[in-house]
């Protein structure tokens, strides 16, 4: 979308960051995760990338034309094409999902019930976008892909489709026992239906008819060239074509987990389950029969801040008396879409089902709430609630595989038109000097807890560099596509050393893959480990507990379950230090004074 909402007119473009800046970052970031004798020879790699009149200033300066000549930001369309030309199983490797607080939901709600209720508090949210109630202080082009919207898988490349903004004739799409319902919200006239009455539509569309339908959103779970061709022979059908139509076009989807019996198994259900999903559609929101909602998001044009407003509109509207005026001019009527399928299509579909059967057996999922203390204890140990996670992580990480790695954290740059994220790779020297001091066992918990500080500031610093836009990741990723796109015309023959050199590849090594958010209504947050032996690992940090959500592929269980371990006991060892390292100074300043 292009900038038509004048408000965010006024965010600044995100930056380019200087060369000088971006080399001396990428030294200090790559250090920790080499030996001294591969950080020697990246070195020199890294000068003579950045050498005057070298390779990174020829695409430095096509990097600036690029961005001159873009309409949103320079980063956007490179982006979309991490994203869309993806060709693995979405769920398994691309998606994520929250679920909120069991507190959060109307446990004496019906299915049906919390159905008609987010049903109306989507509209509703729908159009206070439309209307621009939303806090214009930061970019707000996702919140305006998230709903009507949808991922649609083609060879080689996927699309993304996002419907014009009208208040008029929505709908939601329910599936529920594998069938797709269409579910109406909004009048011709764009009223909203109250939820009493959409509750009252969707209790009589499926009461009146049990059957079980055939799993058609299967085909979301296969990798996408697959897809892509089942997508495409759906198509050739008038009657498959309205229904996907109505699949894309609705608001959200809802679907109805009728397996889960507590908020472990339903985190597990809504990453990798496969019944009454479709993986492709920007947002899921899932009801189980216990009364728990979540949320399964496809990442492709949205990021977990960006859902963030969606996930606190509807567990606030839960604890609060919707309206109930009737604006109904006609009956509402929920339609079973149909479709017409091959038995060379269903095929297809029972070799999916078997395809993600495997895939799915292939995880580990380790939930965990931990409620010995939280982010404010943290906060009164003068550390960052964020810094002091990752230093346990790193101290767990040690432990678990005696060294350290490159750990991918996204932090947000919504602060800038188009903005998405800036990667701020959490191990550093002074994380690795305090493990290491932690380790050997010869320093006081004073010193310590000086490592501890230096370590937070030092973190402090790195994500907020990113969140002005001056991380390196992205800058780095601009000029290696100026290569591909212009380096024939800049007379840069071959892929430049730095981006094949073994410590920048280290750097790039996704081998514990982090997100933490601040999601106050949420219990659980889930998505894949992005390397083969590595791990994901959503947190949460709340007032007064922290959920750690790691996920593994199963050969990696044993460790990932050492890895949870550990970074238990960090965080109560690193805590103890801090109480101890903090008193002394307390101590010592009241005597000076």
């Amino acid at each position: 979308m292009t900038k038509t909402i004048m408000s965010q007119k006024i965010l600044p473009e995100l930056p380019v960051p200087s060369l000088s800046s971006t080399k001396s970052k990428l030294i200090e970031w790559i250090m920790p995760l080499v030996d001294e004798k591969q950080f020697g020879k990246t070195l020199d790699v890294i000068n003579s990338f950045f050498e005057e009149n070298g390779e990174a200033e020829k695409l430095q300066k096509k990097l600036h034309e690029w961005n001159q000549n873009q309409e949103g930001s320079w980063l956007t369309p490179f982006w979309n094409d991490i994203y869309l030309n993806h060709r693995d199983s979405l769920p398994s490797t691309m998606n994520f999902n929250v679920l909120l607080k069991e507190s959060q939901t109307i446990k004496e709600n019906t299915i049906m019930e919390t159905a008609g209720e987010i049903s109306f508090l989507v509209a509703e949210l729908y159009q206070d976008i439309i209307d621009e109630k939303m806090d214009k202080n930061f970019d707000t082009s996702q919140l305006n892909k998230i709903f009507r919207s949808v991922r649609i898988p083609q060879i080689n490349r996927d699309t993304f489709h996002v419907a014009d903004f009208d208040k008029k004739n929505n709908h939601v799409v329910l599936l529920y026992k594998n069938n797709v319902y269409k579910v109406p919200v909004t009048d011709e006239a764009g009223n909203i239906y109250n939820s009493i009455d959409i509750t009252a539509a969707v209790e009589v569309a499926l009461l009146e008819d049990q059957t079980e339908g055939v799993n058609v959103g299967i085909f979301t779970t296969a990798k996408r060239d697959q897809a892509a061709q089942v997508y495409s022979e759906l198509k050739k059908s008038k009657v498959n074509t309205n229904t996907l139509e109505t699949i894309a076009d609705a608001l959200v989807v809802l679907s109805i987990d009728e397996e889960s019996q507590n908020g472990e198994e339903a985190i597990k259900n809504l990453m990798l389950n496969e019944k009454n999903k479709y993986f492709d559609k920007t947002m899921q929101i899932v009801i189980t029969k216990y009364g728990g909602v979540g949320f399964n998001m496809e990442h492709s044009a949205i990021d977990g801040t960006s859902v963030a407003p969606v996930i606190t509109h509807i567990s606030k509207g839960f604890k609060q008396a919707l309206p109930q005026v009737s604006h109904m001019s006609q009956i509402l009527l929920v339609e079973k879409m149909t479709w017409e399928l091959s038995e060379e299509i269903l095929d297809k579909f029972t070799q999916f089902e078997q395809d993600h059967f495997i895939r799915k057996n292939n995880f580990s999922l380790n939930p965990h709430v931990f409620t010995d203390f939280g982010a404010e204890q943290i906060k009164h140990l003068k550390i960052s609630p964020d810094a002091f996670f990752h230093k346990a992580l790193q101290l767990a990480q040690y432990r678990t595989y005696g060294k350290l790695t490159s750990v991918y954290e996204p932090v947000s740059v919504r602060n800038f038109y188009e903005g998405r994220t800036e990667s701020a790779r959490a191990t550093s020297m002074e994380k690795r000097n305090l493990v290491k001091a932690i380790e050997k066992g010869s320093y006081t918990k004073e010193e310590l807890y000086s490592l501890m500080q230096v370590a937070s500031d030092a973190h402090s610093k790195r994500v907020g560099d990113c969140q002005q836009g001056l991380g390196i990741e992205r800058h780095l990723h601009g000029l290696e596509q100026m290569y591909h796109l212009f380096g024939a015309e800049l007379g840069i023959e071959s892929l430049p050393e730095q981006f094949k050199d073994a410590g920048y590849l280290a750097l790039r090594r996704d081998f514990i893959s982090t997100s933490g958010m601040a999601y106050k209504n949420a219990e659980y947050r889930m998505f894949a480990p992005v390397v083969d032996n590595g791990h994901g690992i959503a947190y949460f940090l709340l007032e007064d507990s922290i959920s750690i959500n790691i996920s593994s592929y199963a050969e990696n269980k044993s460790e990932g379950d050492q890895l949870m371990n550990h970074m238990i006991n960090a965080l109560h060892e690193l805590k103890v230090i801090a109480e101890v390292g903090q008193g002394y100074r307390e101590e010592i300043n009241l005597r000076i004074s």
